[in-house]
């Protein structure tokens, strides 16, 4: 697995997931899945306001270059599956609905839980 150090970590390992590697264009663009990267340190404070003791706000991130993601390395895989569990909710087939609710479950049960 990928270090996860990284916004372009993030985005590039959820596209591993989402099987969105060919690049041309991409399925889910880049900004999408940034937007979906922020959307993840709201809801994760939500379940798990302890994880946010030693982090100054919200992370929040404008691009996706090797700006750090300042997160505890226990919790960085269910950022990845509520990042792809957002990308999926857009889809219009209903297997993709299955998909989004998988990862996003994942999301909720991992960061719930020591990984």
């Amino acid at each position: 697995m990928a270090a996860l150090d990284t916004v372009a970590d993030y985005v590039n390992y959820a596209r591993v997931l989402l099987q969105d590697q060919v690049n041309s264009p991409y399925r889910y663009p880049d900004a999408d899945l940034l937007m979906a990267l922020n959307m993840a340190f709201p809801e994760a404070k939500k379940l798990r306001p302890d994880l946010f003791l030693t982090v100054t706000g919200i992370p929040f991130f404008t691009a996706v270059d090797t700006t750090p993601v300042p997160w505890n390395p226990m919790y960085r895989l269910p950022i990845i599956y509520f990042m792809c569990g957002q990308a999926q909710v857009r889809d219009d087939e209903g297997l993709q609905d299955q998909r989004a609710a998988a990862f996003l479950g994942l999301f909720a049960t991992k960061l719930s839980t020591a990984t």
